[in-house]
């Protein structure tokens, strides 16, 4: 199968820093590649995906400029004609799909990793029909839309490979924090089932500058090189470290973030996750089996006292079952499949 893949321009993929949907972007065209797929990238310039055929460079590197919008819409377009895909899958902003969904006959599977725009997808669906088919990295992104029926989830993944648990009889001592300091993500929750539970805490990401106010009114005072610590921002090999000597991963967000890739991370890891019902959270955590879904802090401290109730293979087994590459790539996969079948059941629904 040849596969055309897009993603926003800003930033390659792989990401050399931050980029969590570069690193699914790049993950995906590995997977698709083992399959035996063609795989044509539409990404940054620097972009270096090892699953890739070809890599064509975005001509404009910025998804807020009219001109770079435009300039990447008709590029999208003349690279449909060229290399003649049985399937487009996007990353990237919707708007770029316009023309081919007016004016060829491709299927279209749409990712959204992000806030949907009930508007601009309904428009698309009423331009492609049954060729579009609109994915979100978790249900509840969409369970409010009107015809919410014509999504389907699809969850993001983590390196199960790299990402792996500590040996069988290795130490887990504290809890852990991992995300950006700030208040939506809960850093200052993280401290108070800490101090309730007696627990030690790591607390590891960066803090934006736009909340270095918070920081320094909610954190840093807690913060005492034992009990509580800080160790900023960290790479793999320290997240690694990080989630493997945790006995959980608190994750008390304040928001309905699409997805939170930490999570499935820390599963991978063997290391439950305690977060607030909110967003993905219900969708991600089994609870009972790879940590709990809890409603408020009360509740979070309640889990921290039977963490010793929970498996860590079978946490882990559960992220490797729902969370991994090669999982969610299949997943896609029989999507595209499904979709190319409609078409040659019907072929007046689109081209092979």
């Amino acid at each position: 199968m040849k596969i055309l893949l897009s993603v926003d321009p800003e930033i390659p993929v792989p990401p050399i820093h931050y980029g969590g949907i570069e690193r699914i972007v790049d993950g995906l065209a590995q997977e698709y590649h083992k399959n035996g797929h063609e795989v044509l990238l539409l990404a940054h310039p620097e972009s270096s995906a090892v699953g890739a055929t070809e890599i064509i460079p975005w001509q404009g590197l910025s998804s807020s400029s009219k001109w770079d919008t435009l300039r990447n819409t008709f590029q999208l377009y003349r690279c449909s004609q060229q290399f003649q895909p049985q399937v487009i899958h996007s990353f990237s902003r919707l708007l770029y799909l316009y023309p081919v969904l007016a004016g060829t006959k491709i299927p279209v599977v749409q990712s959204y990793q992000r806030a949907i725009s009930p508007t601009s997808t309904s428009v698309a669906s009423r331009m492609a029909g049954s060729r579009l088919q609109l994915v979100a990295c978790a249900a509840h992104m969409f369970a409010h839309l009107p015809q919410s029926d014509r999504w389907k989830a699809i969850y993001n993944f983590a390196n199960t490979d790299l990402l792996v648990p500590p040996a069988l009889n290795a130490s887990r001592s504290y809890l852990a924090f991992l995300g950006r300091i700030e208040d939506i993500k809960g850093t200052y929750e993280t401290i108070v089932v800490a101090q309730r539970t007696g627990e030690r805490l790591i607390i590891a990401g960066n803090i934006p500058a736009e909340h270095q106010l918070y920081f320094e009114q909610y954190v840093r005072p807690h913060i005492d090189g034992e009990q509580i610590q800080y160790i900023g921002p960290v790479n793999d090999q320290q997240k690694l470290n990080l989630l493997q000597g945790a006995k959980a991963l608190l994750f008390p967000i304040k928001w309905a973030e699409p997805f939170g890739i930490v999570m499935a991370e820390s599963f991978a890891c063997g290391t439950p996750v305690l977060g607030f019902n909110i967003g993905s959270v219900p969708e991600v955590i089994q609870s009972g089996v790879n940590g709990w879904v809890c409603q408020d802090i009360e509740e979070m401290v309640q889990a921290v006292g039977r963490l010793s109730d929970l498996n860590h293979q079978i946490v882990r087994t559960t992220g490797v079952q729902s969370f991994s590459a090669s999982v969610i790539a299949g997943q896609y996969l029989s999507l595209f499949e499904h979709l190319l079948s409609k078409i040659r059941n019907d072929p007046s629904q689109g081209f092979i």
